[in-house]
């Protein structure tokens, strides 16, 4: 053997003077590199479990926001935010403090938001076996409450799936209206002009179309919509300052901002609104003394001269209807509770000069209806009434407003639950209510509300309406360019944000 290979070999050659320091050096960092690994294993399953928390607060506190929305009070909000802490995501270990209003921020003091903050200690898995290092303690805060999202309303469509519906050939009073087809939409536009509406639409009617974008929305394709658009010339449009339907409409073209170089306000797929009136009491003499009276009148019908007068008062009748002559109605609640045998409508103002300033009419389809007791009208709530068996209802109201030198407004009087309402029919009457405008010289007035809570409103005409409605469908058949302008709007849509 040479001496070359013998050096190669020696290369190879095992020293264990070098492998021992080898083996201190792994000694003596091995303590760092396990810190290091803790680190990094720890404070991502840290970071993780923050970030869990954070999620679970802001729904917690969101929750809790709806909760006070819905008029569940304090109590209830701070019960919800707790059980979506320890019982939804599990963190039985947290603490958790809720403030209504917040106590801290920019919502500090404001008693629609929900302050939530969660403290709970960090969950290790190296970092505890080390001796003298305790698990840190994490924190999260999140602020939710409600605030309007749309303007005030001025229409209030509630029927979330429409019993079908088609109207008379004929209605008496109403010699111009076409023949209609059944109902297609939760709210319909029918005509040749532009509906302006000054406020909001608000539409819980989940039938389908698309949204604001031309996607599928609501129960299916449609017809029927949620809203319809049907125009006769292509001109026709909905404008209104805000749009919110439940379930889609025909064409999104159809819809728009009434403000002149706005976007389209349009939003389909949106959650359904509360009545507005759900709490409105029907009229009694213990509810508004001043207002309602208990004295019975039976049927009148008014057929006089064009100078004749008659005054009608507050009272209980079974039908009313104005044909001629001058005829005031003093100020006060009328009710109305049967219909006349041959027109079969209850409230008709077909003709003549009316006056019927401060005042209300409640329709109900209860023929023994009592202001001393309300029932069964009392006890309808907010179920559904069942569908009625034919789908062509003749309508209990029928009143030309455009009459010349007609007035009618509604109860003027703050004490009065009634304050602001023209027609309110009983919420399980599904029969249609109807008004009739036309622009004639000397043309008349009608300012208030209707409140039809399952039945159908139609405003047929053009000019100004000065309406807000609350009903369970809605048709809007316009003559020409037709406006409804509210003297007074209903509360806008209320939502809940996370706000911090």
């Amino acid at each position: 053997m040479n001496q070359g290979a013998v050096k190669e070999r020696g290369r190879g050659r095992y020293d264990p003077t070098r492998a021992g320091k080898i083996l201190v050096a792994v000694m003596v960092t091995l303590p760092a590199l396990l810190g290091m690994l803790a680190i990094v294993i720890d404070g991502n399953g840290l970071m993780g479990q923050s970030e869990e928390m954070q999620q679970a607060t802001d729904a917690a506190a969101q929750a809790a926001a709806v909760d006070l929305l819905q008029g569940g009070g304090s109590g209830t909000a701070t019960a919800t935010a707790n059980q979506y802490i320890t019982n939804y995501n599990g963190s039985t270990g947290a603490s958790v403090a809720v403030h209504i209003p917040p106590q801290e921020g920019a919502y500090a003091g404001n008693s629609g938001f929900v302050e939530v903050v969660v403290t709970e200690p960090g969950r290790t898995f190296f970092s505890r076996a080390l001796e003298g290092v305790a698990a840190p303690t994490l924190s999260s805060r999140a602020v939710a409450g409600y605030a309007p999202s749309t303007a005030g309303a001025a229409l209030v469509v509630l029927d979330p799936s429409p019993a079908p519906l088609a109207l008379p050939a004929t209605i008496p009073g109403v010699p111009a209206l076409p023949s209609l087809p059944s109902l297609i939409g939760g709210l319909e536009v029918l005509g040749i002009g532009n509906l302006q509406v000054q406020g909001a639409v608000l539409v819980n009617t989940t039938w389908g179309g698309v949204d604001q974008n031309g996607d599928p929305a609501g129960s299916g394709p449609g017809p029927p919509y949620g809203i319809a658009c049907t125009p006769l010339i292509s001109l026709t449009r909905l404008l209104a300052t805000d749009i919110r339907v439940v379930g889609g409409v025909d064409n999104p073209a159809n819809y728009g901002s009434v403000t002149a170089g706005k976007s389209s306000p349009l939003q389909a797929n949106r959650l359904s609104v509360s009545d507005p009136w759900i709490d409105l009491p029907v009229p009694t003499m213990s509810v508004d003394p001043v207002n309602v009276s208990d004295t019975v009148y039976g049927g009148v019908q008014v057929t006089l001269l064009p100078l004749q007068q008659k005054t009608l008062n507050p009272g209980v009748y079974d039908w009313i209807e104005i044909d001629s002559g001058q005829v005031t109605f003093n100020p006060g609640v009328y009710i109305v509770r049967n219909v006349n045998p041959i027109t079969g409508l209850a409230l008709a103002v077909l003709g003549g000069q009316v006056t019927a300033a401060g005042t209300m009419f409640y329709i109900t389809d209860n023929t023994v209806y009592s202001p001393d007791q309300g029932t069964p009208d009392n006890a309808d709530g907010s179920t559904a009434p069942a569908a009625a068996g034919i789908t062509t209802l003749v309508p209990s109201v029928v009143l030309n407003i455009g009459l010349p030198g007609s007035t009618f407004s509604a109860i003027s009087s703050p004490s009065s639950p009634f304050n602001g309402i023209v027609i309110f029919q009983r919420r399980f009457d599904r029969r249609p209510v109807i008004l009739v405008q036309q622009q004639l010289v000397g043309g008349g007035s009608f300012t208030g509300s209707i409140y039809a809570k399952w039945a159908h409103v139609m405003l047929v005409g053009e000019g100004t309406f000065n309406v807000s409605v609350v009903a369970g469908t809605m048709r809007v058949v316009e003559l020409l360019t037709c406006t409804i302008a509210p003297p007074s709007l209903l509360p806008p849509v209320q939502e809940v944000f996370l706000v911090e």
